[in-house]
């Protein structure tokens, strides 16, 4: 019986594990060279963009943590005045807003999700952000040591009904 059993399994259900460990085989490659020579390609062809033409993909970051209030549309109006920053498109614009008053136990949270959005920045290949700020000081200094070492950044704030360029954030 055993010798009988073994002979099955040596005709019938070896060679059908051959061919289903063949087939799991070739995803399982495919995939593997997506992941180390695809992207990397990506990123090199990224990186020779970036360098050959500064300042080619901007993108738009806004801050809103002034609570009850949606500085949204007011950015929406004058990028649409702006030439240079209407021409940025939607995957490059990226919204931190919390509908709530800033204290001192919601700091961690607002930090994590400026790390994550910058995280996004990066991945997106920005390299000048144009950064529109509604909310307290500590936030600015908080979106300025996140995105030191990273993008050149331009300021924006809101003042009296209109958006005023502070220019640069730089370290000195």
């Amino acid at each position: 019986m055993w010798q009988e059993f073994s002979a099955f399994v040596m005709t019938y259900v070896d060679p059908i594990g051959v061919v289903v460990g063949i087939l799991i085989a070739v995803p399982v490659f495919w995939t593997w060279y997506e992941v180390t020579l695809g992207q990397r390609r990506q990123r090199r062809r990224l990186y020779r963009e970036l360098r050959g033409n500064p300042g080619g993909r901007p993108g738009i970051l806004i801050l809103d943590l002034l609570p009850g209030k949606d500085v949204c549309p007011a950015v929406e109006r004058f990028r649409q005045t702006n030439e240079a920053l209407k021409l940025i498109p939607s995957e490059r614009h990226f919204v931190l807003s919390r509908d709530q008053a800033l204290t001192p136990e919601a700091m961690p949270e607002i930090h994590a999700d400026l790390r994550a959005a910058a995280a996004r920045i990066v991945g997106e290949g920005v390299d000048v952000l144009h950064y529109f700020h509604a909310g307290p000081a500590i936030a600015a200094t908080l979106v300025g040591a996140e995105l030191a070492n990273g993008c050149r950044v331009i300021l924006y704030q809101y003042d009296h009904g209109h958006y005023v360029n502070f220019g640069p954030l730089k370290i000195l």
